[in-house]
């Protein structure tokens, strides 16, 4: 596995796993084209074969000062709950934490999403429910890490 910062090149393979992932919630093409002009963190992972298999990617945003909030954290369904999704958290909170004004990281999270487990191993705490958070109108967590 290699991870690498998302070029604009990248854009249909990353928008095709967002639908595939996140369906009726997933992000706009459009919008996903402008957060990779700009963004704080924009990372994919990617399978060390010959056609460099996209598996997951993360947008990080810069929203203050001292807070980066990921806004987009997924992987792709035939490699969850394979070590893929820690692997790629990890290295972003890494990378995040080489900013010494940042403090915190945020992000939400569905209610009903196994996600929740992972960030809560790498020690997110949730903070509040917000409900009809998402455009299928299902309930997320805001959830921080203290860095």
């Amino acid at each position: 596995m290699k991870i690498k910062e998302v070029l604009p090149n990248d854009l249909e393979n990353i928008f095709e796993l967002e639908e595939i992932v996140f369906k009726e919630d997933a992000f706009e093409k459009n919008l996903i084209k402008k957060l990779i002009k700009k963004n704080f963190l924009f990372l994919k992972l990617e399978k060390n074969n010959d056609d460099n298999e996209l598996i997951g990617f993360v947008i990080v945003l810069k929203d203050r000062e001292d807070t980066a909030n990921i806004v987009n954290f997924l992987i792709n369904p035939n490699y969850q709950n394979k070590g893929h999704g820690s692997f790629l958290l990890k290295f972003t909170i890494d990378n995040i934490k080489i900013y010494r004004s940042i403090k915190k990281i945020i992000l939400n999270v569905k209610i009903n999403s196994i996600a929740i487990y992972l960030y809560q191993k790498f020690n997110f705490r949730i903070i509040e429910k917000i409900d009809n958070y998402y455009r299928s109108t299902e309930a997320a967590y805001l959830m921080e890490l203290d860095i």
